[in-house]
C-alpha cells in the first residue's frame, strides 16, 4: 500500500552536478527542495575537465572552498597535438582575460563533493531513490513517484515544480517524446584512470592533452600528483562525413599503444588502474527544455559531444540557472515567462557550443581557422574581441554565463565605487606617504603622456585607473599576482580596457611588475604597498611613459 504522499515546493530527479547545484542554491533561497538520486555517490563518471566557467556558479554555491581543498589537478588550458594542419598548439585560459585555470578532476569525488553540500543548504536529500514517472495533473507536472531500494510500493512526493536531471535517461524528454539525436556526433568513449604516469614538461605539465588521429582522438588529465585520466572518443563517421559502416574498435591498450603522442608522455612506467569504461551515442538534445510545472536540466536537456568539455558546464549552469528561475516563479513571477527564458537561454548557449563543436571537428583548418570562427560566433555581442581571444572566452564557458555576469555586474560596480567615494591619497614617496594598517583596495590612476595639461583634468579617454584589491578565487580578473587581483577602469572604454590596443601595453606592463613585486605568501595589501610602492612608482615613471603611447601616473589613492 503507498506511503501518504509528500508535498515540497520543488523536487529533483537525479543527484549529478546539475541536480546538486540546483538543489544548493534554491536551498540557499530558502526553497523546500526534495533532490532524488537513484544511486548513491562517490561513482565514476566521464567527463573530467573543467571550464573556468563554473567557477562563479560554485562560488554563488558556497561550495569553491571545497573545490579547492579537494586536491583537484589545475588545468591551465589544453594542448592540442596534430589537431588540423596547426601540428602543435595551445590554449591558455589566462588569455581570456578572467580566470587563468579550473580543475581535472576525479568525477566521483567532484560529485559527491557537490551532493553533499546540497545536504548542507538545508535540501532534503535522498540516495538509492529511483524517480519511476512524473506525475501530471492534466499537462501539467505536478510531482514524481519513486521507489527506494527496499520498497515494495512505490511513493510519490507532489511539488509545484519538478526539475528532470536524470542525466541521459531523460525521464521527461524520453516521456514526453522531445529527445532528438545530433547528427554526426553519435560517437563513443573509451577511458581508465592510471598511475605512475608522466607529464608534459612545464609550462605544459598542467595543461589538459589532446592527440588526434584518423576517426578518433585522444585525452590525458593530469587528475592529481598520482593519478592520470586517459581516453580516446571514436568517431562514429568516415572521413567524408558517410555514416561509419566499420566495427567499434573495443581494443584500448592496443590502440592506446599505438598513440605514440600519448604514450610517449605517459612513460614506461604508467599502470592502468581502474576497467575500460564506456559511453556512446550521447549527442543528442530535446526540442522543449521547459514546461508546464517542469523544467529539464543537465544532460536531461541535451548534451553535446565532449570535445570542448563543455558537459559538466552546461549542468552547472543550468541547475544553478533553473534554480534561480524556479525561485523566481515561487515569489510570484509569471511562470510562463520564466520558464520561457531559461529555455531560450539555455538554447542560445548549446547552439553556440554545438556550432564550435562541429567546425571542431573539421581536421583541415589551421589554428587561427578555428579562432576566426569563434569570433564570428560572438560577432554580435564581443565586437571588439580579437580572434584569439574569442576562442579562449568561448571554450572557456565565460559566454552567456549569467552566474559570471552576476560577478562581474557586482565587481563592476564596487569599482565605480573607487572613482565616486572618498579615499585616502597614497603618496609617491616614503617621506610622505600614507601608512594606513588595512587598505581595501589600491588605485593607481594613469594619464596620457602626451595628452598635454588641461586645467580641468584629462579627458575621459585618455584616463586609465588600476584596482589592486585582494585575491578572490572566485571573481573573474585581469591578472593575477600571488595575493592580488589586478583589473583595470577605462572610462569610454566599456568593461574590457585590455581589449584596446593602446591600453594594452600598459596594462600588461603593470600586471608584470605587481605580479613579479608580491613575492610574500599571504602579505597583506597595505604590507605590500608600504613595502613596493617606491619602486612600483619607479617602474611607472621610468618605463610606462615612453612612446606614443605612454601613460603617466596622476595619483594613487586607496581605502
Amino acid at each position: 500500500m503507498s506511503a501518504t504522499a509528500e508535498h515540497v515546493d520543488v523536487v529533483i530527479a537525479g543527484g549529478g552536478p546539475a541536480g546538486a547545484t540546483a538543489a544548493a542554491k534554491l536551498a540557499r533561497s530558502g526553497v523546500r527542495v526534495c533532490l532524488l538520486e537513484a544511486g548513491t555517490h562517490p561513482r565514476a563518471h566521464v567527463g573530467e575537465s573543467l571550464l573556468p566557467g563554473i567557477i562563479p556558479i560554485l562560488s554563488d554555491l558556497g561550495v569553491l572552498p571545497a573545490i579547492e581543498a579537494a586536491g583537484f589537478g589545475r588545468k591551465t588550458g589544453s594542448t592540442l597535438v596534430d589537431w588540423g594542419r596547426t601540428p602543435r598548439w595551445d590554449l591558455w585560459f589566462a588569455d581570456s582575460d578572467a580566470y587563468d585555470a579550473a580543475w581535472l578532476v576525479d568525477r566521483a569525488r567532484f560529485d559527491a563533493i557537490l551532493f553533499a553540500h546540497a545536504r548542507s543548504c538545508g535540501a532534503e536529500v535522498r540516495e538509492h531513490a529511483r524517480v519511476e514517472s512524473v506525475l501530471w495533473h492534466g499537462e501539467r507536472a505536478v510531482g514524481v513517484r519513486w521507489r527506494g531500494a527496499d520498497d515494495r510500493d512505490a511513493r510519490t512526493i507532489h511539488a509545484r515544480l519538478v526539475l528532470d536531471a536524470t542525466g541521459q535517461s531523460a525521464l521527461l524528454g524520453r516521456a514526453l517524446g522531445l529527445r532528438d539525436a545530433i547528427p554526426g556526433l553519435q560517437h563513443q568513449a573509451l577511458w581508465a584512470h592510471f598511475e605512475h604516469a608522466g607529464r608534459l614538461a612545464p609550462p605544459r605539465h598542467q595543461q589538459a592533452l589532446f592527440v588526434a588521429q584518423p576517426q578518433q582522438w585522444w585525452w590525458m588529465f593530469p587528475l592529481s600528483p598520482t593519478a592520470t585520466s586517459v581516453g580516446v572518443v571514436q568517431l562514429d563517421t568516415e572521413a567524408d562525413g558517410s555514416p561509419r559502416r566499420s566495427a567499434a574498435r573495443p581494443d584500448f591498450d592496443a590502440q592506446l599503444a599505438g598513440c605514440d603522442a600519448i604514450a610517449s608522455v605517459l612513460g614506461p612506467s604508467a599502470r592502468r588502474v581502474t576497467p575500460v569504461r564506456r559511453e556512446r551515442d550521447w549527442s543528442y538534445r530535446m526540442r522543449e527544455r521547459s514546461g508546464p510545472g517542469w523544467m529539464a536540466i543537465g544532460d536531461a536537456a541535451g548534451f553535446i559531444d565532449p570535445v570542448l568539455s563543455t558537459g559538466v558546464m552546461l549542468a552547472l549552469h543550468s541547475g544553478w540557472h533553473a534554480a534561480r528561475t524556479a525561485a523566481a516563479i515561487l515569489g510570484g513571477a509569471d511562470e510562463t515567462t520564466a520558464r520561457q527564458q531559461y529555455a531560450q537561454h539555455h538554447g542560445r548557449m548549446f547552439d553556440d557550443l554545438l556550432r564550435m563543436v562541429r567546425f571542431y571537428y573539421q581536421q583541415n583548418l589551421f589554428r587561427e581557422d578555428y579562432f576566426w570562427e569563434s569570433k564570428r560566433i560572438l560577432l554580435a555581442e564581443h565586437t571588439a574581441l580579437r580572434p584569439l581571444k574569442a576562442f579562449v572566452v568561448l571554450t572557456s564557458g565565460l559566454v552567456q554565463n549569467l552566474a559570471l555576469d552576476a560577478m562581474q555586474h557586482g565587481a563592476d560596480d564596487r569599482r565605480a565605487r573607487v572613482l565616486t567615494s572618498e579615499h585616502a591619497a597614497l603618496a609617491h614617496d616614503d617621506d610622505t606617504a600614507a601608512d594606513p594598517d588595512r587598505l581595501g583596495f589600491v588605485c593607481l590612476q594613469l594619464r596620457d603622456a602626451n595628452a598635454g595639461p588641461r586645467p580641468d583634468g584629462p579627458e575621459p579617454a585618455t584616463t586609465l585607473f588600476v584596482v589592486i584589491e585582494p585575491r578572490d578565487p572566485a571573481e573573474p580578473s585581469l591578472f593575477r599576482s600571488r595575493n592580488f587581483h589586478i583589473n583595470a577602469i577605462a572610462p569610454r572604454h566599456g568593461n574590457d580596457p585590455i581589449a584596446v590596443p593602446r591600453l594594452a601595453r600598459p596594462l600588461r606592463a603593470l600586471g608584470e611588475w605587481i605580479t613579479a613585486l608580491d613575492d610574500v605568501d599571504g602579505e597583506t595589501l597595505a604590507g605590500f604597498w608600504r613595502r613596493r610602492r617606491s619602486t612600483l612608482v619607479d617602474h611607472i615613471a621610468r618605463r610606462l611613459g615612453e612612446g606614443p603611447d605612454g601613460f603617466v601616473l596622476v595619483r594613487a589613492f586607496g581605502e
